[in-house]
């Protein structure tokens, strides 16, 4: 994991490759910030703590660039390849795999490890740390799905049975709704829970 004289070295480097390859600088950063707050508040059900969570928060930052090599749908698989390429200090072979990965799937294909080598190269622990971080990744990424910030922040309630997530808006966000509940197949497996998202 990423030692901590590394990572002021570590996001200034991050935050060069966002602004050299991701052309919606207000997406990412909304993504980003849904992204740690899920974090946040699901540590009671994940348990993983500071280095997961930087983890999170770079794959967040660089999970649209690779958009700046393609106008197809394929721009998931190219943003893993982008983190793969990049040389950003701190991060090892496996931490750069994991964020690759994390990014990879924010979108699209579930993780699996009978399909895909890179994933399936990984030990058990990062598996479950990388399912962890995409699923987060995948829902915070539909609650930006229209890129105008509609959803401002979140808060989450831990029930028995159920995950509450209530959103704090600006407007109607009943689109983001419909299309974080296609998006919420991975969190679903990893809470156990019934999703509940409330305006």
């Amino acid at each position: 994991m990423i030692e901590v004289a590394t990572i002021d070295q570590t996001m200034s480097k991050v935050d060069e490759i966002s602004h050299t390859y991701d052309s919606d600088p207000g997406h990412n950063k909304q993504v980003t910030d849904i992204a740690l707050n899920f974090f946040d508040a699901l540590i009671p059900l994940h348990q993983y703590g500071e280095s997961e969570r930087r983890l999170l928060e770079i794959a967040s930052r660089l999970h649209d660039i690779g958009w700046s090599m393609t106008v197809l749908q394929k721009h998931h698989k190219l943003s893993g390849k982008l983190i793969m390429r990049l040389d950003i200090p701190g991060l090892d072979k496996t931490d750069r795999m994991m964020c690759a990965l994390i990014a990879r799937y924010h979108t699209k294909s579930l993780p699996d490890a009978s399909r895909h080598k890179k994933f399936a190269a990984l030990d058990g622990r990062c598996r479950d740390i990388v399912e962890w971080l995409a699923a987060i990744l995948r829902v915070s990424d539909a609650l930006d799905s229209s890129h105008t910030s509609v959803v401002k922040r979140i808060k989450i309630e831990i029930n028995d049975d159920a995950l509450v997530v209530h959103l704090i808006t600006n407007g109607d966000c009943w689109d983001e709704i419909r299309r974080v509940r296609r998006k919420q197949d991975l969190l679903l497996k990893k809470t156990g829970k019934v999703i509940i998202y409330q305006c």
